[in-house]
Formats: C-alpha cells, structure tokens, sequence
C-alpha cells in the first residue's frame, strides 16, 4: 500500500509540474499507461495528442529535442516515431514526447523529469537551427526561394529531414495561412505555379493524385510550350496544415501545363504512382513501422514504368546508390515494351563534374 501510494504522489506531483510549465493535461482525454523510473515520468494514452502538440509548440518554455531515456528505451527499441520537447534553462527539466506512428500508436505519449546530472537543456533556439545546413533543406529552400517563397520565415518546429528530396521536409507552420496563401499566390511569368486538389464529390483525374496527400496539397506545375517542351521534370508536392506541413520534391512530377493555359497529367503520373507513391512512400513506411527495417534500403530501390527518361518504352527494377555527391551508381532488369525478348541488365556509374 504504501509503495503504491508513493507512485500516486510521485505521478500527481509529475501532473502539477506540467501544469506548473503550461502543458495541463486537465481537459485532454487522457490516461496513465504505465510509470516507470531512473528517471520518473509514465506513458500515457492521449486522445487530444494534436491539442497537446500544438500546446507544446506554442510554449516558449519547451523546444524540440530528440533526446531518448538514459541506458535502455523502449521506444526506441520498439522503432517508435516521436517528436520530443524539452524545458529550457532549468535543471531536472521535463521532457514529453508524442508519437507521430499511425494506426495503433496514434495518441501514444511520455513524460519524465531528466536527471539533474544532465544539466540545463539549451535549445536550438539558442543558436541557427542545425537543418541549415542539410542537403535536404538545402535543396528544397533553394527550390522555393526560385518562387519567391522564403521557406525559414515559415518554420515554427522542424519536425524531420528525410534522407531523400523525396521525404522532404516535415514540420510546424508558424503562420499556417501565411503560408498556404503565399503558396496558392505564387505566380511565374508564364503561369500560376502550383494547382491545389480539391475536396469534392467529382474530383478530376489530377484531384486523385492528391488522394494520399495530408491536409492541404499543392504540386507544382511544370509549364511546357511547343518545339521546347519537355516531359523529364521534376516538380515540388506540398501537403500543408495548421500543425504539420510536408514539402519535398517528386522526381517525376504529376501536373503538367500547355501553351492554351490547360492542365493535365504528365505522361508520367504511372510512374510516379508506381516508384514514388507506392513504393518509396506507402511500402517504406509500411515495412518501417510494421518491421523495423530502415527506410534507407527503399530508398536504394527503384521500380521504371514507361517514363520520359526512358522514352515511354520499357519497364523493370533497378537499385540505386549515390556514394559522393557527384557520382551515381545504378544497377537495373528492364524490359521493352512490345518486345517480350528486349530484356536487359544494365550497370551505370556517372560522374557529375
């Protein structure tokens, strides 16, 4: 009884405490899971996890952190995704972490006092935000810097920078509507630079490619005009929301526009579907949070439909590497189509100088 007591107290006083600091768990739908020490805190399964989210981004006490529980964590070892926050300046901080994993795990969060012998959490905030200097970053802030679109005035929280362009950049909007209407108001000489999907009952056939898109999304349309035009482009994706924006950039890109101001789907939209929707997006994340196995080895993968690289005329898999930044290896199984005997194993290495 008194062991069982002691865990009551200790839970309570770890309650107060985050209401002390300005995440008050009174009117979220909550409930303990489980507590557990060295050091205190409990998991807990919280319905309401956007509103404490979005309470743990506007508080200027806490900043992001990805630090783990000393010596063992279960969640790490579980491969639970998470963002974490920190109490800033202070000794024995708090800590509180929100799972993002779908499904199952949705709701699921922590929270725990850090040993004093950690010292006081000094933020990011302190100093430049260390995805500065990410290629990721690199390459898609430059991208849309070209459109007018200053991509650091818009991060709140940098949530992630995936390992490739084509998982992008995942954060917290600090003016979600700033944002999304300096996107939809981005404008090029020859035409307006990006298409939104639409929400309706009839959706036309480029309003389906925005099916797997969160929130609110937007592909940048690839202008093409007469002799010139050219069909192996790559084209921005944007999925934004009050909480959580995604930008990264499609290799092959959807939404193509003519010289008569119509839009339609590039010829490439199959592929597309095939390599970068289905396999480098659904089967990663499937295989990632079902099995552990790291997004990298998808990465690597590659599935070829008929696409503008390869003239719209063979299919087949391949795996790619990119050791240096320059030099690009590539080993693929193609096949023509028409030509049931055109089959062929390729290797390439090129060198960008």
């Amino acid at each position: 009884m008194g062991r069982d007591r002691d865990i009551t107290i200790g839970l309570n006083n770890l309650r107060l405490k985050l209401r002390a600091a300005g995440l008050a768990l009174e009117g979220l739908r909550w409930r303990i899971i489980e507590p557990f020490w060295n050091p205190e805190g409990f998991d807990f399964q919280c319905d309401d996890h956007d509103k404490l989210l979005n309470m743990a981004m506007r508080n200027r006490r806490f900043a992001p952190n990805d630090v783990g529980l000393p010596n063992y964590d279960p969640w790490r070892e579980a491969g639970v995704k998470s963002v974490g926050f920190s109490e800033r300046g202070v000794y024995n901080y708090l800590h509180l972490d929100i799972a993002t994993d779908p499904a199952e795990r949705r709701g699921l969060c922590r929270v725990y006092v850090a040993p004093e012998d950690w010292g006081k959490w000094r933020s990011a905030i302190d100093g430049p935000p260390s995805y500065l200097h990410n290629e990721v970053y690199i390459v898609i802030a430059r991208r849309l810097a070209a459109l007018g679109i200053n991509i650091a005035d818009h991060i709140e929280t940098m949530f992630d920078v995936g390992g490739t362009t084509l998982d992008g950049i995942t954060f917290s909007p600090r003016a979600y509507r700033r944002l999304a209407d300096a996107v939809a108001e981005a404008r090029r000489a020859n035409g307006k630079t990006f298409i939104e999907g639409k929400s309706t009952s009839s959706p036309d056939a480029i309003d389906l490619s925005f099916l797997a898109t969160s929130g609110r999304g937007f592909r940048e349309i690839a202008w093409r005009d007469g002799a010139s035009a050219r069909l192996d482009f790559n084209a921005l994706h944007l999925a934004l929301s009050p909480l959580r924006c995604n930008v990264h950039i499609d290799e092959f890109g959807v939404v193509i526009g003519g010289p008569d101001g119509q839009m339609s789907l590039s010829p490439n939209a199959l592929h597309h579907i095939a390599n970068e929707l289905l396999l480098k997006t659904i089967v990663k994340e499937f295989l990632s949070d079902k099995f552990g196995i790291s997004p990298w080895y998808i990465d690597h993968l590659f599935v070829e439909l008929p696409n503008a690289s390869n003239g719209f005329l063979r299919y087949g898999f391949g795996i790619e590497a990119q050791p240096w930044r320059s030099v690009k290896i590539t080993a693929s199984y193609t096949c023509g189509i028409g030509d049931e005997h055109d089959c062929r194993k390729m290797f390439s290495l090129v060198k960008h100088f």
